[in-house]
Protein backbone atom coordinates (compact mmCIF):
# COMPACT_ATOMS: atom_id res chain seq x y z
CA UNK A 1 0.00 0.00 0.00
CA UNK A 2 2.54 2.48 0.92
CA UNK A 3 4.71 1.25 -2.22
CA UNK A 4 1.35 2.59 -3.96
CA UNK A 5 0.80 5.54 -2.75
CA UNK A 6 4.91 6.51 -2.95
CA UNK A 7 4.80 5.38 -7.09
CA UNK A 8 1.34 8.03 -7.33
CA UNK A 9 3.58 10.83 -5.69
CA UNK A 10 6.24 9.81 -8.03
CA UNK A 11 4.41 10.38 -10.92
CA UNK A 12 2.48 13.13 -10.21
CA UNK A 13 6.07 14.99 -9.27
CA UNK A 14 7.04 13.99 -13.08
CA UNK A 15 3.44 15.21 -14.37
CA UNK A 16 3.99 18.58 -12.83
CA UNK A 17 7.74 19.48 -13.60
CA UNK A 18 7.34 18.35 -16.97
CA UNK A 19 4.40 20.79 -17.18
CA UNK A 20 6.15 23.46 -15.39
CA UNK A 21 9.27 23.65 -17.63
CA UNK A 22 8.76 26.58 -21.20
CA UNK A 23 9.96 25.90 -24.15
CA UNK A 24 10.91 28.81 -26.05
CA UNK A 25 12.83 28.20 -29.66
CA UNK A 26 13.50 29.29 -32.48
CA UNK A 27 12.95 28.16 -35.93
CA UNK A 28 14.65 29.15 -39.45
CA UNK A 29 12.50 28.41 -42.87
CA UNK A 30 16.34 27.33 -44.10
CA UNK A 31 19.94 27.19 -42.76
CA UNK A 32 20.88 28.63 -45.86
CA UNK A 33 19.93 31.31 -48.63
CA UNK A 34 21.00 33.51 -51.41
CA UNK A 35 21.27 36.79 -50.82
CA UNK A 36 18.37 37.29 -53.31
CA UNK A 37 16.09 34.95 -51.30
CA UNK A 38 13.97 35.63 -48.17
CA UNK A 39 14.12 33.96 -44.81
CA UNK A 40 11.41 33.20 -42.70
CA UNK A 41 12.16 32.81 -38.63
CA UNK A 42 9.58 31.62 -36.11
CA UNK A 43 10.19 32.27 -32.28
CA UNK A 44 7.73 29.81 -30.21
CA UNK A 45 6.38 28.63 -27.12
CA UNK A 46 4.55 26.27 -25.66
CA UNK A 47 2.99 28.79 -22.42
CA UNK A 48 1.47 32.30 -22.82
CA UNK A 49 3.59 35.26 -22.17
CA UNK A 50 4.03 38.72 -22.32
CA UNK A 51 7.18 40.99 -23.17
CA UNK A 52 8.20 39.31 -26.10
CA UNK A 53 11.41 41.15 -27.28
CA UNK A 54 13.09 39.84 -30.73
CA UNK A 55 16.77 39.99 -31.91
CA UNK A 56 18.03 43.14 -33.63
CA UNK A 57 18.34 41.02 -36.85
CA UNK A 58 21.57 42.27 -37.30
CA UNK A 59 22.92 41.96 -41.32
CA UNK A 60 19.36 41.62 -42.22
CA UNK A 61 16.52 43.84 -42.99
CA UNK A 62 13.13 42.90 -42.07
CA UNK A 63 10.80 43.39 -44.97
CA UNK A 64 7.57 41.08 -43.25
CA UNK A 65 6.63 40.88 -39.36
CA UNK A 66 5.99 40.29 -37.11
CA UNK A 67 2.95 38.06 -37.49
CA UNK A 68 1.32 36.42 -33.98
CA UNK A 69 -0.14 33.03 -34.28
CA UNK A 70 -1.90 31.10 -31.12
CA UNK A 71 -2.64 27.21 -31.79
CA UNK A 72 -4.50 25.11 -28.71
CA UNK A 73 -5.19 21.28 -29.15
CA UNK A 74 -6.81 18.87 -27.02
CA UNK A 75 -5.58 15.19 -27.60
CA UNK A 76 -6.07 12.31 -25.62
CA UNK A 77 -6.88 14.50 -22.27
CA UNK A 78 -3.93 16.27 -23.00
CA UNK A 79 -4.17 20.01 -22.97
CA UNK A 80 -1.82 21.60 -25.31
CA UNK A 81 -0.36 25.44 -26.00
CA UNK A 82 2.16 26.95 -29.11
CA UNK A 83 2.21 30.81 -29.24
CA UNK A 84 4.37 32.02 -32.48
CA UNK A 85 6.11 35.31 -33.95
CA UNK A 86 7.07 35.33 -37.37
CA UNK A 87 9.22 37.30 -39.14
CA UNK A 88 10.58 37.68 -43.09
CA UNK A 89 13.83 38.84 -43.30
CA UNK A 90 15.85 40.06 -46.72
CA UNK A 91 20.00 39.56 -45.91
CA UNK A 92 21.98 42.48 -46.74
CA UNK A 93 25.05 41.23 -47.55
CA UNK A 94 27.14 37.68 -47.57
CA UNK A 95 28.83 35.43 -45.15
CA UNK A 96 27.94 33.06 -42.17
CA UNK A 97 25.76 35.04 -39.32
CA UNK A 98 23.76 34.64 -36.09
CA UNK A 99 20.06 34.97 -35.12
CA UNK A 100 20.67 36.73 -31.80
CA UNK A 101 17.95 35.78 -28.60
CA UNK A 102 14.96 36.92 -28.23
CA UNK A 103 13.27 36.71 -25.11
CA UNK A 104 9.91 36.55 -23.50
CA UNK A 105 8.51 37.01 -19.67
CA UNK A 106 6.56 34.36 -18.10
CA UNK A 107 4.70 34.39 -14.81
CA UNK A 108 7.45 37.22 -14.00
CA UNK A 109 10.42 35.42 -15.29
CA UNK A 110 12.28 35.82 -18.40
CA UNK A 111 13.35 33.11 -21.09
CA UNK A 112 15.58 33.26 -23.60
CA UNK A 113 16.02 31.40 -27.00
CA UNK A 114 19.50 29.94 -28.47
CA UNK A 115 20.87 32.08 -31.18
CA UNK A 116 20.69 30.46 -34.74
CA UNK A 117 23.37 30.16 -37.26
CA UNK A 118 22.41 31.00 -40.88
CA UNK A 119 24.65 31.29 -43.91
CA UNK A 120 23.58 33.77 -46.54
CA UNK A 121 25.38 32.64 -49.98
CA UNK A 122 25.64 34.55 -53.25
CA UNK A 123 22.84 35.39 -55.56
CA UNK A 124 20.41 32.05 -56.95
CA UNK A 125 20.28 31.88 -60.43
CA UNK A 126 16.95 33.06 -61.43
CA UNK A 127 14.88 30.60 -62.78
CA UNK A 128 15.08 30.60 -66.80
CA UNK A 129 11.80 28.05 -67.41
CA UNK A 130 9.68 30.17 -69.48
CA UNK A 131 6.69 28.66 -67.88
CA UNK A 132 7.52 29.78 -64.00
CA UNK A 133 5.98 32.61 -62.90
CA UNK A 134 8.90 33.91 -61.65
CA UNK A 135 10.48 33.93 -64.75
CA UNK A 136 8.00 35.83 -66.58
CA UNK A 137 7.71 38.37 -63.29
CA UNK A 138 11.82 38.92 -64.36
CA UNK A 139 11.14 39.64 -67.55
CA UNK A 140 7.61 41.69 -67.92
CA UNK A 141 8.39 44.10 -64.71
CA UNK A 142 11.17 46.82 -64.45
CA UNK A 143 11.68 49.68 -62.60
CA UNK A 144 13.28 52.59 -63.43
CA UNK A 145 15.08 55.69 -62.52
CA UNK A 146 15.41 58.55 -64.95
CA UNK A 147 17.64 61.44 -64.50
CA UNK A 148 17.38 64.76 -65.64
CA UNK A 149 20.89 65.96 -65.40
CA UNK A 150 23.93 63.13 -64.33
CA UNK A 151 26.38 66.20 -64.41
CA UNK A 152 24.69 69.13 -62.78
CA UNK A 153 26.45 72.27 -60.84
CA UNK A 154 26.45 72.27 -57.48
CA UNK A 155 23.21 73.72 -56.30
CA UNK A 156 21.59 72.97 -59.61
CA UNK A 157 18.04 71.55 -59.92
CA UNK A 158 17.91 67.79 -60.73
CA UNK A 159 15.15 65.69 -61.32
CA UNK A 160 14.82 61.76 -60.40
CA UNK A 161 11.55 60.24 -61.66
CA UNK A 162 11.29 56.54 -60.61
CA UNK A 163 9.23 54.36 -63.12
CA UNK A 164 7.48 50.84 -63.17
CA UNK A 165 7.15 48.93 -66.35
CA UNK A 166 4.60 46.38 -66.94
CA UNK A 167 4.25 44.53 -70.01
CA UNK A 168 0.79 44.45 -71.60
CA UNK A 169 -0.40 41.18 -70.63
CA UNK A 170 0.93 41.05 -66.76
CA UNK A 171 -0.32 42.61 -63.88
CA UNK A 172 0.58 44.18 -60.62
CA UNK A 173 -1.67 43.98 -57.36
CA UNK A 174 -0.13 46.23 -54.87
CA UNK A 175 3.78 47.27 -53.58
CA UNK A 176 5.65 47.96 -50.54
CA UNK A 177 8.83 50.41 -50.41
CA UNK A 178 11.43 47.98 -48.86
CA UNK A 179 14.18 50.63 -49.16
CA UNK A 180 14.03 54.00 -49.47
CA UNK A 181 16.76 56.17 -51.21
CA UNK A 182 18.76 58.02 -49.24
CA UNK A 183 20.30 61.80 -50.42
CA UNK A 184 23.16 62.59 -48.68
CA UNK A 185 24.44 65.93 -49.58
CA UNK A 186 21.83 66.65 -51.30
CA UNK A 187 18.80 69.25 -50.28
CA UNK A 188 15.63 66.89 -51.34
CA UNK A 189 11.58 67.13 -52.02
CA UNK A 190 9.18 64.98 -53.34
CA UNK A 191 6.27 65.73 -55.24
CA UNK A 192 3.27 64.59 -53.91
CA UNK A 193 2.23 61.85 -56.12
CA UNK A 194 -1.92 61.56 -55.41
CA UNK A 195 -3.19 59.05 -57.92
CA UNK A 196 -0.64 56.53 -60.05
CA UNK A 197 -2.06 57.01 -63.34
CA UNK A 198 -1.11 54.42 -65.74
CA UNK A 199 0.78 55.51 -69.82
CA UNK A 200 1.28 53.64 -72.51
CA UNK A 201 5.26 53.93 -73.16
CA UNK A 202 8.59 52.26 -74.38
CA UNK A 203 11.61 50.42 -72.48
CA UNK A 204 14.34 48.46 -73.91
CA UNK A 205 12.72 48.75 -77.66
CA UNK A 206 9.07 46.97 -76.28
CA UNK A 207 5.51 48.50 -75.40
CA UNK A 208 4.85 48.93 -71.66
CA UNK A 209 2.40 50.35 -69.69
CA UNK A 210 3.82 51.86 -66.79
CA UNK A 211 3.06 54.30 -63.70
CA UNK A 212 5.30 57.19 -61.61
CA UNK A 213 5.48 56.03 -58.39
CA UNK A 214 7.96 58.75 -56.99
CA UNK A 215 9.41 61.94 -58.25
CA UNK A 216 12.00 63.58 -56.39
CA UNK A 217 13.89 66.84 -56.38
CA UNK A 218 17.79 67.29 -55.34
CA UNK A 219 19.75 70.16 -55.00
CA UNK A 220 23.41 68.68 -54.95
CA UNK A 221 25.34 70.56 -51.73
CA UNK A 222 28.68 69.30 -52.60
CA UNK A 223 30.79 68.85 -55.56
CA UNK A 224 32.06 65.17 -56.56
CA UNK A 225 31.05 62.23 -57.34
CA UNK A 226 27.84 61.54 -55.17
CA UNK A 227 25.62 58.73 -54.62
CA UNK A 228 21.97 58.09 -54.41
CA UNK A 229 21.11 54.83 -53.38
CA UNK A 230 18.38 52.70 -54.53
CA UNK A 231 14.87 52.09 -54.22
CA UNK A 232 14.04 48.81 -53.59
CA UNK A 233 10.01 47.49 -53.89
CA UNK A 234 8.25 44.10 -52.76
CA UNK A 235 5.60 43.79 -55.59
CA UNK A 236 2.42 41.50 -55.90
CA UNK A 237 2.34 40.58 -59.76
CA UNK A 238 -0.36 38.82 -61.97
CA UNK A 239 1.23 36.47 -64.28
CA UNK A 240 -0.42 34.22 -66.85
CA UNK A 241 -0.43 30.57 -66.36
CA UNK A 242 -0.69 27.45 -69.14
CA UNK A 243 -3.87 26.85 -66.72
CA UNK A 244 -6.97 27.46 -68.74
CA UNK A 245 -10.34 28.18 -66.60
CA UNK A 246 -12.98 25.55 -67.62
CA UNK A 247 -15.89 27.81 -66.85
CA UNK A 248 -15.13 30.98 -68.66
CA UNK A 249 -12.52 30.13 -70.66
CA UNK A 250 -9.40 32.26 -71.10
CA UNK A 251 -5.73 31.67 -68.85
CA UNK A 252 -5.78 31.61 -65.38
CA UNK A 253 -3.27 33.86 -63.38
CA UNK A 254 -0.65 32.79 -60.75
CA UNK A 255 0.18 35.76 -58.16
CA UNK A 256 4.13 35.78 -57.16
CA UNK A 257 5.83 37.91 -55.24
CA UNK A 258 8.54 40.06 -56.85
CA UNK A 259 11.13 42.55 -55.47
CA UNK A 260 12.24 45.15 -58.47
CA UNK A 261 15.59 47.40 -57.84
CA UNK A 262 15.77 50.92 -59.35
CA UNK A 263 20.07 50.64 -57.98
CA UNK A 264 22.16 53.02 -57.25
CA UNK A 265 23.72 55.40 -59.65
CA UNK A 266 25.93 58.68 -59.76
CA UNK A 267 25.95 62.49 -60.30
CA UNK A 268 28.99 64.26 -60.91
CA UNK A 269 28.78 67.54 -59.44
CA UNK A 270 30.05 70.51 -60.62
CA UNK A 271 32.06 73.55 -59.44
CA UNK A 272 30.77 77.15 -59.85
CA UNK A 273 33.24 78.67 -62.35
CA UNK A 274 35.53 81.09 -60.13
CA UNK A 275 35.92 83.34 -63.25
CA UNK A 276 33.46 86.36 -62.67
CA UNK A 277 32.39 85.59 -59.48
CA UNK A 278 30.56 88.17 -58.08
CA UNK A 279 31.63 89.52 -54.45
CA UNK A 280 28.05 89.42 -53.16
CA UNK A 281 27.90 85.89 -54.72
CA UNK A 282 25.74 83.94 -51.89
CA UNK A 283 24.92 80.60 -53.61
CA UNK A 284 21.84 81.47 -55.63
CA UNK A 285 21.89 78.99 -58.67
CA UNK A 286 19.02 79.64 -61.48
CA UNK A 287 16.94 82.23 -63.05
CA UNK A 288 15.83 85.01 -61.03
CA UNK A 289 14.21 88.81 -60.45
CA UNK A 290 15.50 91.27 -57.58
CA UNK A 291 12.73 94.19 -56.63
CA UNK A 292 12.48 96.39 -53.66
CA UNK A 293 9.88 98.46 -53.06
CA UNK A 294 8.12 101.21 -50.35
CA UNK A 295 4.53 101.23 -49.15
CA UNK A 296 5.11 105.45 -48.92
CA UNK A 297 7.48 107.88 -50.61
CA UNK A 298 6.19 110.58 -48.59
CA UNK A 299 5.72 110.57 -44.74
CA UNK A 300 6.23 112.69 -41.37
CA UNK A 301 9.45 112.44 -39.06
CA UNK A 302 8.97 109.38 -36.81
CA UNK A 303 6.47 107.85 -38.84
CA UNK A 304 6.69 104.09 -40.09
CA UNK A 305 6.92 102.86 -43.62
CA UNK A 306 7.43 99.22 -45.06
CA UNK A 307 10.52 98.04 -47.35
CA UNK A 308 9.73 95.28 -49.32
CA UNK A 309 12.54 93.23 -50.63
CA UNK A 310 11.36 90.14 -53.37
CA UNK A 311 13.58 87.46 -54.93
CA UNK A 312 11.45 85.61 -57.49
CA UNK A 313 12.26 83.07 -60.23
CA UNK A 314 13.92 79.64 -60.82
CA UNK A 315 16.43 78.19 -58.76
CA UNK A 316 17.73 77.23 -55.26
CA UNK A 317 15.36 79.69 -53.13
CA UNK A 318 15.79 78.70 -50.42
CA UNK A 319 19.66 77.97 -50.32
CA UNK A 320 21.57 80.96 -50.26
CA UNK A 321 21.80 84.31 -48.15
CA UNK A 322 19.35 87.06 -48.98
CA UNK A 323 21.16 90.14 -50.20
CA UNK A 324 22.29 93.10 -48.14
CA UNK A 325 20.56 96.62 -48.09
CA UNK A 326 22.14 100.03 -47.83
CA UNK A 327 20.15 101.79 -45.50
CA UNK A 328 20.46 105.63 -44.11
CA UNK A 329 22.11 105.99 -41.08
CA UNK A 330 19.48 108.06 -40.31
CA UNK A 331 16.95 104.92 -40.36
CA UNK A 332 15.92 102.88 -37.51
CA UNK A 333 15.62 99.27 -39.32
CA UNK A 334 13.69 96.66 -37.21
CA UNK A 335 13.98 92.64 -38.01
CA UNK A 336 12.79 91.71 -40.72
CA UNK A 337 9.69 89.71 -41.53
CA UNK A 338 10.20 86.88 -44.20
CA UNK A 339 7.43 85.25 -45.92
CA UNK A 340 8.01 82.59 -48.59
CA UNK A 341 5.69 81.18 -52.05
CA UNK A 342 7.70 77.97 -52.95
CA UNK A 343 6.21 75.15 -55.38
CA UNK A 344 8.14 72.26 -56.89
CA UNK A 345 8.31 71.95 -60.49
CA UNK A 346 9.78 69.46 -62.99
CA UNK A 347 12.82 71.96 -63.88
CA UNK A 348 13.02 73.14 -59.88
CA UNK A 349 11.58 75.34 -57.32
CA UNK A 350 9.21 77.99 -58.46
CA UNK A 351 7.89 80.98 -56.43
CA UNK A 352 9.09 84.01 -54.60
CA UNK A 353 10.67 84.60 -51.19
CA UNK A 354 10.24 88.77 -49.59
CA UNK A 355 11.61 90.23 -46.20
CA UNK A 356 8.97 93.23 -45.49
CA UNK A 357 11.23 95.50 -43.30
CA UNK A 358 9.59 97.95 -40.90
CA UNK A 359 11.34 101.70 -40.93
CA UNK A 360 11.52 104.54 -38.82
CA UNK A 361 13.48 107.98 -40.09
CA UNK A 362 14.92 109.42 -36.71
CA UNK A 363 15.79 112.68 -38.99
CA UNK A 364 13.71 115.03 -41.91
CA UNK A 365 14.84 114.98 -45.06
CA UNK A 366 15.05 113.43 -48.66
CA UNK A 367 16.69 109.70 -48.69
CA UNK A 368 17.96 107.36 -51.42
CA UNK A 369 18.00 104.14 -50.73
CA UNK A 370 19.85 102.85 -54.08
CA UNK A 371 22.65 100.29 -54.90
CA UNK A 372 20.58 97.17 -53.98
CA UNK A 373 21.96 94.44 -55.99
CA UNK A 374 21.48 90.31 -56.52
CA UNK A 375 23.87 87.97 -57.98
CA UNK A 376 23.27 84.39 -58.80
CA UNK A 377 24.55 81.89 -61.27
CA UNK A 378 22.26 80.83 -64.20
CA UNK A 379 23.09 76.98 -65.36
CA UNK A 380 21.91 77.65 -68.72
CA UNK A 381 24.02 80.32 -70.04
CA UNK A 382 26.88 79.31 -67.29
CA UNK A 383 27.37 82.47 -66.28
CA UNK A 384 27.18 84.86 -63.43
CA UNK A 385 24.71 87.82 -63.75
CA UNK A 386 24.13 91.00 -61.35
CA UNK A 387 20.57 92.64 -61.28
CA UNK A 388 19.95 96.08 -59.35
CA UNK A 389 16.90 97.65 -58.00
CA UNK A 390 15.37 100.57 -58.44
CA UNK A 391 16.04 103.30 -56.30
CA UNK A 392 13.55 103.86 -53.61
CA UNK A 393 12.79 107.22 -52.97
CA UNK A 394 11.74 108.91 -49.76
CA UNK A 395 11.10 112.43 -48.56
CA UNK A 396 10.58 113.02 -44.59
CA UNK A 397 8.74 115.77 -43.43
CA UNK A 398 9.23 117.12 -40.02
CA UNK A 399 6.37 117.70 -37.93
CA UNK A 400 5.07 121.10 -38.43
CA UNK A 401 1.81 122.45 -36.73
CA UNK A 402 0.48 125.47 -38.36
CA UNK A 403 -0.60 128.17 -35.66
CA UNK A 404 -2.84 131.22 -36.84
CA UNK A 405 -1.91 133.95 -34.69
CA UNK A 406 -5.53 136.17 -35.10
CA UNK A 407 -4.02 138.51 -32.51
CA UNK A 408 -3.87 141.74 -33.35
CA UNK A 409 -1.03 144.06 -32.05
CA UNK A 410 -2.15 146.19 -29.37
CA UNK A 411 -0.85 149.77 -29.03
CA UNK A 412 0.42 150.63 -25.77
CA UNK A 413 -1.08 153.84 -24.65
CA UNK A 414 0.90 155.65 -22.22
CA UNK A 415 -0.18 158.60 -19.55
CA UNK A 416 2.09 161.48 -20.10
CA UNK A 417 2.64 163.12 -17.04
CA UNK A 418 3.08 166.63 -16.72
CA UNK A 419 5.66 167.41 -14.44
CA UNK A 420 6.74 170.95 -12.68
CA UNK A 421 10.38 172.25 -13.27
CA UNK A 422 9.95 172.19 -9.13
CA UNK A 423 8.56 169.44 -8.17
CA UNK A 424 11.37 167.11 -6.73
CA UNK A 425 13.09 170.05 -5.33
CA UNK A 426 13.16 168.68 -1.50
CA UNK A 427 15.26 165.61 -2.85
CA UNK A 428 19.32 165.76 -2.61
CA UNK A 429 20.73 165.03 -6.00
CA UNK A 430 24.24 164.26 -4.88
CA UNK A 431 25.49 161.60 -1.91
CA UNK A 432 28.55 161.76 0.97
CA UNK A 433 29.00 158.31 0.67
CA UNK A 434 32.26 156.90 0.25
CA UNK A 435 33.97 153.19 -0.45
CA UNK A 436 34.82 150.57 1.15
CA UNK A 437 38.08 148.56 0.25
CA UNK A 438 37.59 145.63 2.86
CA UNK A 439 36.58 142.52 1.02
CA UNK A 440 35.82 139.43 3.60
CA UNK A 441 37.03 135.68 1.69
CA UNK A 442 35.80 133.88 4.37
CA UNK A 443 32.09 133.23 3.51
CA UNK A 444 31.43 134.68 0.30
CA UNK A 445 30.82 133.35 -3.35
CA UNK A 446 34.36 132.34 -4.12
CA UNK A 447 34.87 130.77 -0.81
CA UNK A 448 32.28 128.11 -1.39
CA UNK A 449 32.76 127.74 -4.74
CA UNK A 450 36.29 126.51 -4.25
CA UNK A 451 35.18 124.38 -1.45
CA UNK A 452 32.85 122.83 -3.44
CA UNK A 453 33.92 122.86 -6.80
CA UNK A 454 37.50 120.23 -6.14
CA UNK A 455 35.17 118.05 -4.04
CA UNK A 456 32.49 117.65 -6.10
CA UNK A 457 34.89 116.78 -9.07
CA UNK A 458 36.23 114.11 -6.83
CA UNK A 459 33.13 112.45 -6.14
CA UNK A 460 31.96 112.66 -10.16
CA UNK A 461 35.67 110.64 -10.96
CA UNK A 462 35.07 108.26 -8.24
CA UNK A 463 31.64 107.50 -8.93
CA UNK A 464 32.98 107.16 -13.11
CA UNK A 465 35.29 104.93 -12.21
CA UNK A 466 33.21 103.16 -10.24
CA UNK A 467 30.20 102.62 -13.33
CA UNK A 468 33.33 101.92 -15.44
CA UNK A 469 34.34 99.20 -13.09
CA UNK A 470 30.89 97.93 -12.75
CA UNK A 471 30.46 98.27 -16.27
CA UNK A 472 33.39 96.35 -17.15
CA UNK A 473 32.87 93.74 -14.83
CA UNK A 474 28.93 92.75 -15.82
CA UNK A 475 30.41 92.61 -19.02
CA UNK A 476 32.76 89.78 -18.51
CA UNK A 477 30.37 88.54 -16.29
CA UNK A 478 27.46 87.93 -18.84
CA UNK A 479 30.62 87.00 -21.32
CA UNK A 480 31.50 84.01 -18.70
CA UNK A 481 27.29 83.50 -18.45
CA UNK A 482 27.55 83.10 -22.66
CA UNK A 483 30.79 80.76 -22.77
CA UNK A 484 28.84 78.36 -20.03
CA UNK A 485 25.35 78.95 -22.09
CA UNK A 486 27.34 78.09 -24.77
CA UNK A 487 28.87 74.68 -23.73
CA UNK A 488 25.50 74.56 -22.17
CA UNK A 489 24.10 74.15 -25.47
CA UNK A 490 26.90 71.89 -27.11
CA UNK A 491 25.97 69.08 -24.28
CA UNK A 492 22.17 69.18 -25.13
CA UNK A 493 23.55 68.64 -28.87
CA UNK A 494 25.59 65.82 -27.83
CA UNK A 495 22.75 64.35 -25.83
CA UNK A 496 20.61 64.91 -29.43
CA UNK A 497 22.22 63.16 -32.49
CA UNK A 498 20.01 61.00 -33.94
CA UNK A 499 16.69 63.57 -33.39
CA UNK A 500 17.94 66.02 -36.54
CA UNK A 501 15.51 68.78 -35.57
CA UNK A 502 16.72 69.34 -31.91
CA UNK A 503 20.12 68.77 -32.60
CA UNK A 504 20.84 71.34 -35.29
CA UNK A 505 18.34 73.37 -32.93
CA UNK A 506 20.99 73.51 -29.90
CA UNK A 507 24.12 73.04 -32.21
CA UNK A 508 23.02 76.25 -33.72
CA UNK A 509 22.19 77.57 -30.23
CA UNK A 510 25.78 76.96 -29.14
CA UNK A 511 27.93 78.38 -31.94
CA UNK A 512 25.95 81.64 -32.21
CA UNK A 513 26.10 81.82 -28.16
CA UNK A 514 29.84 81.35 -28.23
CA UNK A 515 30.21 84.21 -30.78
CA UNK A 516 28.11 86.78 -28.94
CA UNK A 517 30.44 85.61 -25.77
CA UNK A 518 33.42 87.62 -27.40
CA UNK A 519 32.11 89.37 -29.74
CA UNK A 520 29.29 91.48 -30.40
CA UNK A 521 26.84 90.83 -32.69
CA UNK A 522 23.08 91.61 -33.29
CA UNK A 523 20.37 88.84 -34.44
CA UNK A 524 20.36 90.93 -38.14
CA UNK A 525 24.10 90.99 -38.73
CA UNK A 526 23.92 87.17 -38.31
CA UNK A 527 24.60 86.46 -41.95
CA UNK A 528 27.77 84.42 -43.51
CA UNK A 529 29.67 87.60 -44.99
CA UNK A 530 29.06 89.61 -41.36
CA UNK A 531 30.58 86.58 -39.48
CA UNK A 532 33.11 86.26 -41.45
CA UNK A 533 34.34 90.19 -41.81
CA UNK A 534 33.72 90.23 -37.95
CA UNK A 535 36.16 86.88 -37.15
CA UNK A 536 38.54 88.34 -39.81
CA UNK A 537 38.68 91.68 -37.59
CA UNK A 538 39.28 89.49 -34.50
CA UNK A 539 42.00 87.75 -36.08
CA UNK A 540 40.83 84.32 -36.18
CA UNK A 541 42.33 82.02 -38.83
CA UNK A 542 40.23 81.45 -41.72
CA UNK A 543 40.36 77.33 -41.20
CA UNK A 544 38.40 78.03 -38.16
CA UNK A 545 36.46 80.60 -39.66
CA UNK A 546 35.51 77.94 -42.58
CA UNK A 547 34.85 75.65 -39.97
CA UNK A 548 32.12 77.47 -38.49
CA UNK A 549 30.42 78.60 -41.54
CA UNK A 550 30.17 74.77 -42.38
CA UNK A 551 27.98 73.82 -39.42
CA UNK A 552 25.95 76.41 -39.56
CA UNK A 553 25.42 75.69 -43.26
CA UNK A 554 24.28 72.50 -42.03
CA UNK A 555 22.09 73.80 -39.93
CA UNK A 556 20.25 75.78 -42.24
CA UNK A 557 19.74 72.61 -44.30
CA UNK A 558 18.97 70.31 -41.70
CA UNK A 559 15.48 71.35 -42.42
CA UNK A 560 15.41 69.70 -45.92
CA UNK A 561 18.36 67.08 -46.14
CA UNK A 562 17.81 63.90 -44.33
CA UNK A 563 21.24 63.68 -42.40
CA UNK A 564 22.18 60.38 -40.91
CA UNK A 565 23.82 60.08 -37.52
CA UNK A 566 27.53 59.88 -38.86
CA UNK A 567 27.08 63.11 -40.43
CA UNK A 568 25.49 64.72 -36.75
CA UNK A 569 28.26 63.40 -35.30
CA UNK A 570 30.71 64.77 -37.34
CA UNK A 571 29.24 68.36 -37.08
CA UNK A 572 29.34 67.72 -33.26
CA UNK A 573 32.98 67.49 -33.31
CA UNK A 574 33.52 70.07 -36.09
CA UNK A 575 31.29 72.74 -33.31
CA UNK A 576 33.12 71.77 -30.56
CA UNK A 577 36.76 72.23 -32.70
CA UNK A 578 35.87 75.67 -33.31
CA UNK A 579 34.53 76.90 -29.73
CA UNK A 580 37.80 75.60 -28.31
CA UNK A 581 39.60 77.33 -30.75
CA UNK A 582 37.72 80.21 -30.41
CA UNK A 583 38.39 80.51 -26.67
CA UNK A 584 42.04 81.24 -27.60
CA UNK A 585 41.26 84.59 -29.73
Amino acid sequence: MKTKNFLHIIALLIYFSSHSQVNFITELSKNQLGINERLKVEFKIDKDGDNFVPPNFENFKVVGGPSQSIQNSWINGVVSYSKSYSYFLSPIKKGSFEIGQASIEVDGKIYKTIPVKVTVTSAIEKPKNPNDPNFIADKNVHLVAEISNKNPFINEAVLVTYKLYVSQDTGVDNWSEIESPRYVNFWSKDFDIKSFNTQNGTYNGKQYRYATIKKTLLYPQKTGKLKIEPITLDLSVRVPSNRVDPFFGGRVSRSVIKRVSAGSFDLEVKSLPLNDKPEDFTGAVGDFNFEIKSNKDELLLNESFQLNMTISGNGNLNLFDDPLVDFPNSFEVYEPEKTSNISSKSNGLNGAISKKFTIVPSSAGQFTISNSKFSFFNPKTRKYKTIYADPVYINVIGNYNDFNDSSKSVENKTNKVQMSQNQFSSFKTTTTLSKIDKQIFFNSQLYWFLFFVPFSLCLIIVLIHFLIKKYKSKKIDNRKVAKKLSYKFLDESKNSIGDKAKFYETIDRALITCLKSKINLNNSELNDKYILEKLSEEGVDKSSIDLLLEVLKNCKLARYTPLNIDAMSEDYEKAKLFMNKFENF
